[in-house]
């Protein structure tokens, strides 16, 4: 009866260790990463190209930016002294130049009409 016992112990351990290790894997599949290739000039999300943009451009310029300012608030007038060189700007109509799809805007920015917040890691609803 012992052993019996024992080894139903063991079988239903090792099924909550399992299921504990696809609940993390399925975790891990739903963080995304946006990445900027600052020699090709192209931003990739998990890998896959979401757009390029031109060399010196505005966006060339923002994107990069904002990859060397993630996570903290990027303010209007920041921009316009560091990315825009002194021209005022629309963050909405920055965002909607780069032309960056509509989920990815969503999933990896924090909006409002006088600053931004960039997160280079996000996780899916």
């Amino acid at each position: 009866m012992n052993v019996s016992i024992f080894l139903i112990t063991i079988f239903f351990s090792a099924v909550s260790v399992g299921a504990y290790i696809y609940l993390l894997t399925l975790m891990l599949e739903r963080e995304q990463q946006l990445y900027f290739d600052d020699k090709t000039k192209t931003l990739f999300c998990d890998g896959k190209k979401v757009i390029s943009v031109r060399d010196g451009s505005g966006n060339y310029r923002f994107i990069k930016y904002i990859f060397q300012h993630p996570d903290r608030v990027i303010s209007v007038t920041e921009l316009e002294t560091y990315v825009f060189f002194g021209q005022n700007i629309n963050i909405v109509k920055v965002l909607s130049n780069t032309h960056l799809p509509k989920e990815i805007i969503t999933t990896f920015f924090a909006v409002n009409k006088d600053s931004l917040i960039f997160k280079n890691k996000a996780f899916l609803k």
